[in-house]
């Protein structure tokens, strides 16, 4: 079989792989459809921090039980996804489903071997969740991304009403603005720099948008929504940062879903103190979010199609890595098919 190999910074090539060997609990999957994160896009050129070399890469996918244990409640054509993340399972986090607060915490195709760019691999029974048949393979490419959404948005507490803020509109900003819809949020502003992701924002229903560049974002989140009660910060930096305590009302949420880009410049601290933020990280997801995801997917409450910029075989994988990295004004979401 095909896959991307990874052995070190840029160092990633197509080639023949082993057929993975299923144990007695492990699913046999073909990788119908992938999707290439930003993180993926680290990884590959060597800026995670977290990355064991060597190993495929690759964690948001869908794909189509070729072999299952016996009793396992699937069954060969079966259309499922998997949860990415290994933990110890032993600890109270992971008996909740929360792996991502357990210590030996690892995600798949990252840290641990069995990443999905690739035409074949295998997963424990554990991690796997079945789709609806009736599932289309983006949507169930866009489960993983959309479970991070579906956690921040949790996390910040949105619920009926609610005044919400989205500081970035890639991928992530956009499947949380979404998913801070569905929960019940009255208005959300989304901030963002690059007209095409303006343009898929309001292709999705959304009307209060800001290009930062050209247009004081504080003042206008004032006229539009007064005071935020929840601000997700997608983009992570310094300026971010500010805006978003500044946009917040007293006993306001900031929920910090990008991994920040401030060190050594210090955090301003004072408007936490003076109005009382709560200021919480938004890391990945719990195995609970995934089921609904894939509700919100399923119902039209989260719409991937608009955000998804093009679908390539994986032996264009290289291409779809360079759109991503050098046109971030035409591609937003790139997917490839290793087995279509």
């Amino acid at each position: 079989m095909k896959g991307i190999y990874l052995t070190g910074p840029n160092q990633f090539t197509l080639q023949e792989l082993n057929d993975p060997v299923p144990g007695k609990n492990d699913v046999l999957i073909k990788v119908r459809m992938a999707g290439i994160c930003g993180s993926d896009v680290h990884l590959l050129r060597g800026r995670n921090p977290f990355a064991a070399y060597p190993l495929v890469p690759g964690h948001e996918y869908m794909g189509e039980v070729l072999q299952a244990p016996k009793n396992s409640g699937l069954r060969k054509g079966d259309r499922v996804t998997v949860f990415p993340e290994t933990a110890c399972g032993k600890c109270p986090a992971c008996k909740e489903g929360r792996l991502i607060h357990c210590p030996e915490f690892r995600f798949v195709g990252v840290r641990v071997p069995g990443g999905c760019f690739v035409e074949k691999l295998i997963a424990p029974r554990e991690r796997v969740i079945k789709l609806p048949q009736t599932m289309k393979d983006e949507e169930g490419a866009m489960v993983e991304p959309t479970a991070v959404a579906v956690h921040a948005v949790q996390r910040g507490g949105v619920t009926k009403g609610a005044k919400v803020v989205v500081i970035g509109g890639g991928t992530i900003g956009l499947l949380t603005a979404q998913a801070a819809r569905a929960f019940g949020a009255a208005k959300v502003v989304i901030s963002e720099p690059i007209a095409q992701r303006r343009r898929i924002a309001e292709a999705l229903g959304f009307k209060l948008l800001c290009n930062p560049m050209e247009q004081d974002l504080l003042a206008y989140g004032k006229d539009e929504l007064g005071l935020a009660d929840v601000v997700f910060d997608v983009v992570g930096f310094k300026k971010t940062l500010e805006d978003s305590q500044a946009m917040l009302r007293p006993d306001g949420t900031l929920v910090l879903v990008a991994l920040p880009h401030i060190e050594g410049l210090g955090v301003p601290y004072q408007p936490i103190f003076a109005k009382e933020l709560r200021v919480i990280g938004s890391r990945t997801y719990f195995l609970k979010d995934f089921p609904l995801a894939i509700k919100l997917l399923q119902n039209k409450k989260i719409r991937v199609r608009p955000i998804i910029s093009e679908i390539l075989p994986l032996a264009r994988f290289h291409e779809g890595l360079e759109h991503l990295e050098r046109n971030p004004e035409k591609y937003v979401k790139v997917l490839v098919q290793p087995s279509p």
